[in-house]
């Protein structure tokens, strides 16, 4: 069952994207807008929401089968570790730990935030990430 099919999945990615953006002392304006804007991506309703950032670890990812909804959840992990503008040593790890469930080689995931980093303030060419995933694929 892919991502979009999948309540449970769907709440999981949230719970985790909540749990990278309190991962620092601070949440930004621009985070809580982030998680509103996946949230909706997601079809998650506000209640849906409240109930996840009431308790983000009762949440457990089953990573999916299907590449493209583990990628997918990658990405908006990577986003959400940079959406504030700040790249915390705390943000990456959990970011590398939630990789590696994921099912996601360490060297590639180290490029991704490489790539993230490097690009902080500035629009992300949406073909950047792509070129470093490509390096892994076979």
């Amino acid at each position: 069952m892919s991502l979009q099919e999948n309540t449970a999945l769907k709440k999981a990615t949230l719970a985790l994207l909540v749990q990278m953006m309190t991962s620092d002392a601070e949440i930004a304006p621009i985070e809580e807008k982030y998680i509103e804007y996946v949230s909706k991506e997601l079809g998650i309703s506000i209640s849906g929401v409240d109930e996840i950032r009431a308790n983000p670890d009762h949440f457990d990812l089953k990573p999916p089968q299907g590449e493209q909804d583990r990628m997918t959840i990658l990405y908006y992990l990577l986003f959400t570790m940079r959406v504030d503008g700040k790249i915390e040593a705390n943000e990456e790890e959990l970011c590398y730990k939630a990789a590696l469930k994921l099912g996601f080689n360490h060297q590639m995931v180290s490029d991704l935030i490489a790539v993230m980093k490097s690009s902080k303030g500035k629009d992300l060419p949406p073909d950047l990430l792509l070129k470093e995933i490509k390096k892994y694929m076979n």
